[in-house]
C-alpha cells in the first residue's frame, strides 16, 4: 500500500506547494521516502492547479520522484516486502521515463523482473503451474532478457511435458545466462533428462523414429550421457538400422562405468543383424548380468550356435 500525506485541500497557493515540497525534501533526509513521494505528488498537484506560475516548481518536484520512489521500493525490496514494493518500483518507472533518467527506470525494470520471478517460484514450488507462468511472463514484459524467468517457464513447461515451450525457454537461458554456469547447467540437465524420458517412453510404444529423434535432442545438451547412447542402439536396431546402432552402442560402452551387459546384448544384435555372426558371439558372451542373460544364451546356443 503506498503512503499518502495530509494536507489542506482549501489552500492552493503557491506557497502552499513549496512548504509540500520542503516537506518532501525534509522526509527524504529522514530516509522516509514513501512519504516524501506523497508530498512531491501533492506539491504536483498544487502547482498543476496554481498553473502557469508552478510550472519551475512543478518540474522540481517531478525530478524528485524517479529516486524518491525508487529509495521507497528498494528499502520494502530489502526488507522482503517485495509485494509493497512493486508500486513504487512502478512509479519509479513512470517518473524516470517521464524526465529522461534511464538508469533509475532499467533499474527499477531489473527489481520488477526478480520480484515477479521470486513470485512465479514460489507459484512453481506450490504446484499453480499457471499462475506461474504468469508472472514469469510479467517479469519478462520489465526485462525482455531476464534468463532466469525463462528457467522457471523452463521448468514448468518440463512439469507439463510441453517439451517444445521447455526447449525454447531452456535456450534462452543457455544463451542468455552469461557467466551463469550454474543456472545454465540446470537448464541443460533438465532439457537433457526430458528429452531422454521422452525418448525411453516411444521406445515403450516402439515408437522407435520419434525415439531417435527425442534422443538426439537430449544429445544437443549432453552428449555424454551412455544411456542415451544406449537407447538409441535399441531405437536404430528397432529401425533395422545395424551400423548406426552400433555406433551408439560402442559410444555407450566407452562411456559406462557400470555393469555393461544391457550394452552388450544391444550390440550383439546389431551385429546379428548386419549378419556379423562372429561379433555378435563375442558381444552375446560378455552378457552377464541383468535380464539378458538368458536371452543372450538362447541367441549364442540356438539362433546362431556360436563355437
Amino acid at each position: 500500500m503506498m503512503i499518502s500525506v495530509a494536507f489542506s485541500t482549501i489552500a492552493q497557493t503557491l506557497d502552499d506547494a513549496g512548504a509540500a515540497f520542503n516537506q518532501g525534501i525534509q522526509f527524504s533526509k529522514d530516509l522516509k521516502y514513501a512519504e516524501a513521494a506523497a508530498a512531491y505528488e501533492q506539491t504536483i498537484k498544487i502547482c498543476t492547479q496554481v498553473g502557469d506560475d508552478g510550472m519551475e516548481l512543478q518540474i522540481k518536484a517531478e525530478q524528485q520522484l524517479p529516486s524518491t520512489y525508487f529509495n521507497a521500493a528498494k528499502g520494502l525490496f530489502d526488507a522482503k516486502n517485495y509485494k509493497d514494493a512493486i508500486p513504487y518500483f512502478e512509479k519509479s518507472i513512470e517518473y524516470a521515463v517521464k524526465m529522461g533518467e534511464t538508469k533509475t527506470a532499467d533499474a527499477s525494470r531489473t527489481y520488477l523482473a526478480g520480484i515477479y520471478t521470486a513470485l512465479g517460484n514460489t507459484d512453481l514450488k506450490n504446484e499453480a503451474l499457471d499462475q506461474a507462468i504468469e508472472k514469469y511472463n510479467k517479469a519478462l514484459t520489465y526485462k525482455e532478457g531476464y534468463y532466469k524467468a525463462y528457467y522457471g517457464l523452463g521448468v514448468v513447461y518440463k512439469k507439463q511435458e510441453n517439451l517444445p515451450m521447455m526447449k525454447e525457454a531452456f535456450d534462452k537461458v543457455i544463451a542468455m545466462g552469461g557467466d551463469d554456469a550454474k543456472t545454465i547447467g540446470n537448464a541443460k540437465d533438465a532439457a537433457t533428462s526430458a528429452y531422454q524420458k521422452a525418448g525411453a517412453l516411444a521406445l515403450q510404444s516402439k515408437k522407435y523414429s520419434a525415439a531417435v529423434e527425442n534422443l538426439l535432442t537430449s544429445q544437443e545438451y549432453n552428449n555424454t550421457e551412455p544411456r542415451t547412447y544406449f537407447y538409441l542402439a535399441i531405437a536404430y536396431n528397432g529401425l533395422s538400422k545395424p551400423d548406426e546402432a552400433i555406433t551408439a552402442a560402442t559410444k555407450a560402452l566407452e562411456l559406462q562405468t557400470e555393469d555393461k551387459s544391457d550394452i552388450y546384448f544391444e550390440l550383439g544384435k546389431s551385429y546379428e543383424k548386419k549378419g556379423d555372426n562372429a561379433s555378435a558371439c563375442e558381444n552375446y558372451k560378455k552378457v552377464t548380468a541383468g535380464d539378458n542373460v538368458a536371452a543372450a544364451k538362447y541367441q549364442m546356443e540356438t539362433v546362431i550356435k556360436c563355437q
